[in-house]
């Protein structure tokens, strides 16, 4: 009887134990700040790879041609009320004080691989139904996408989901010309 008992704990308090790890993950995964990034240089899925977006962030108040050289030690510098991004600023991460000046933080995992890119560029992972309607809609050019990411407290993003609003061109004003984008 206490041998059954032992088998059956041996194969019981493992499988606890990997609920428990998975169960911490998946409330860390949901904290956070959502905020809308614009995004552009779309690479639609591969079949290969399986169903993605590739983009490039077109972070507000950045140079579209910047580079940053060393991945694992940007940090940038959210400004505005999310889910909206009024402008953003380049930090160095271990600038001693910079976390305390600046309210929303954003920084690239230790571990970014060369083809995301940190706070450059990244992957969205969508559903195989989703992947058709998400191409034709990422081909238009009169639509912009927006990458919804979720920013931990310790800087970490994680894209949600990508939605698309009418492009706009207008004045070099944060929202361009829609008024109801200009109110940040």
């Amino acid at each position: 009887m206490t041998r059954r008992l032992l088998s059956i704990a041996a194969l019981v308090l493992p499988l606890l134990g990997l609920g428990a790890l998975w169960g911490n993950t998946w409330v860390a995964s949901q904290q956070g700040t959502l905020w809308d990034v614009p995004v552009r240089g779309y690479d639609p899925r591969d079949l290969l790879r399986g169903h993605y977006i590739r983009y490039v962030y077109d972070w507000p108040g950045l140079p579209t041609e910047r580079v940053f050289l060393d991945h694992s030690q940007a940090k940038l510098c959210i400004t505005g009320r999310s889910p909206i991004i009024e402008r953003v600023t380049v930090q160095n991460y271990y600038e001693a004080g910079a976390s305390a000046e600046c309210a929303h933080p954003v920084r690239a995992r230790n571990d970014t691989k060369s083809d995301i890119r940190g706070l450059e560029s990244g992957i969205l992972y969508v559903p195989q139904a989703r992947a058709s309607a998400l191409e034709k809609q990422l081909a238009d050019p009169k639509l912009q996408g927006v990458i919804l990411i979720r920013v931990r407290d310790d800087g970490l993003i994680t894209p949600v989901d990508i939605r698309f609003r009418p492009r706009q061109i207008g004045p070099d004003v944060p929202g361009g010309t829609d008024p109801a984008l200009r109110q940040r």
